[in-house]
């Protein structure tokens, strides 16, 4: 609660010094301290198959994602917001059942909101917020009654405040000594709080702690951009060394202006997250129990987007 007051204040110092600001300026343009950007892509891939000997399931996937950027920068105050969200489906044909099934592979949505004010050079004071969560349900395929997750089941709130070198927009680290870290079940009887690190019948467990973001984007060639983001989190109360992190990377080839292929690469480790651990019984594979250890996730996209 101490972390989310400090960081209010410094969110309203923001606010009422932005307001003061444009009202000083009212002779000049928004556009000369506001920037909007976002990104809107469209993914498909589909496969079909009829009378094929070797056997197999006809597939059609979906992905969406939108990002959005409003930056509020003048004279020593820099405030960015950022919005994300990901959304993929996948219908996968069964000839033996001769049905459809339908399967989520990918709902995320994110929302950060930084506020900096100069300190030295590119040195900035910082307060940042971060939410993160998904809006459908995830469930333990080829299952569809067991539900692993769902909207705010979990979510993740992060209160920091510490300092940011931004050199420019493609390079940005923030480290902040002083965070507080919340994860939310709310779907009581629905996700299993335990696999989040919340105790049986918990809805909220609190972390304290140090947070650290790094932000790199290179231009790889004329048409290939890659993007990078690191996030680390150490609690202070319970085994600092055991560190929380999830790396990003993406790699865009712009093939025309609205044509793009990504190649995007995430490894991530929560200490307090269980993953399934599945082995061969009796000659088939089944879930044996629950272990911490390193996500990954990988996807190839080639589909049709917006930039604005």
């Amino acid at each position: 609660m101490r972390v989310f007051f400090i960081y209010f204040i410094i969110l309203v110092f923001g606010i009422v010094n932005i307001s003061k600001a444009q009202t000083v300026s009212d002779s000049l343009n928004w556009k000369d301290y506001w920037l909007v950007q976002g990104q809107a892509y469209i993914h498909l891939s589909q496969g079909a198959q009829f009378n094929w000997a070797k056997g197999g399931d006809n597939i059609f996937s979906s992905l969406t994602k939108f990002k959005a950027n409003i930056q509020y920068k003048k004279d020593k105050q820099l405030w960015d917001n950022t919005l994300s969200w990901n959304y993929g489906f996948l219908f996968v044909g069964v000839p033996e059942s001769k049905t459809i099934e339908y399967r989520t592979n990918d709902d995320y949505f994110e929302f950060n909101s930084s506020y900096g004010y100069v300190a030295t050079g590119k040195f900035y004071y910082n307060g940042q917020f971060n939410f993160k969560t998904q809006f459908w349900p995830g469930y333990k395929y080829p299952n569809d009654s067991v539900k692993v997750s769902n909207f705010l089941s979990p979510a993740y709130i992060i209160f920091s405040i510490g300092m940011q070198y931004k050199h420019s927009e493609m390079l940005n680290i923030t480290l902040s000594p002083l965070t507080s870290k919340t994860t939310l079940v709310v779907k009581e009887g629905e996700v299993d709080e335990t696999k989040f690190g919340l105790k049986n019948g918990e809805r909220i467990y609190k972390e304290v702690g140090a947070y650290m973001t790094v932000k790199y984007i290179v231009k790889l060639m004329t048409n290939i951009r890659m993007e990078n983001q690191l996030t680390l989190f150490s609690n202070y109360q319970y085994h600092p060394e055991n560190i929380d992190f999830d790396m990003k990377n993406d790699f865009n080839f712009q093939i025309n202006k609205n044509v793009k292929a990504v190649i995007s690469l995430q490894w991530l480790y929560d200490d307090d997250a269980l993953i399934p651990v599945n082995k061969e019984v009796n000659g088939r594979y089944q879930q044996v129990g629950y272990t911490k250890g390193l996500q990954f996730q990988e996807k190839v996209m080639i589909g049709f987007g917006l930039t604005f």
